[in-house]
């Protein structure tokens, strides 16, 4: 007990900080963000900047990238059982992080919808 309330106590034989000067101090330079305006409520969908790093990508890889998703997470719920009653014994982790794979695979179908509607 007093070892760890030892460690708590303050001696004198630590070294004190060693100060730096404030010029020695530099400050890295604030990058100024473009701000784009993603606005869509007078089109019937978005434009592709919604997206963020995926704007480039073409619908026909968001597609099959959807589906695949969607075929895993639907086999890791059908084989996890996640619709029944679970105990720690019948239950598989594995599949129930593949099971996140669906609303994953939402995400992609609408972010092939949004590149299709912008001819891409």
């Amino acid at each position: 007990f007093l070892g760890a309330c030892a460690a708590f106590a303050p001696t004198t034989t630590l070294r004190p900080a060693v100060q730096r000067p404030a010029s020695a101090l530099r400050v890295a330079p604030a990058m100024e963000l473009q701000v784009q305006d993603t606005w869509w409520g007078d089109k019937d969908y978005p434009d592709s900047v919604v997206l963020g790093i995926g704007k480039n990508v073409p619908s026909a890889v968001y597609g099959p990238a959807s589906a695949v998703a969607l075929a895993i997470g639907l086999y890791c719920v059908a084989q996890s059982n996640l619709l029944n009653i679970l105990s720690g014994s019948t239950i598989n982790g594995w599949y129930v992080a593949g099971s996140l794979m669906v609303p994953y695979s939402w995400g992609l179908h609408v972010a092939c919808w949004i590149q299709k509607q912008n001819g891409k």
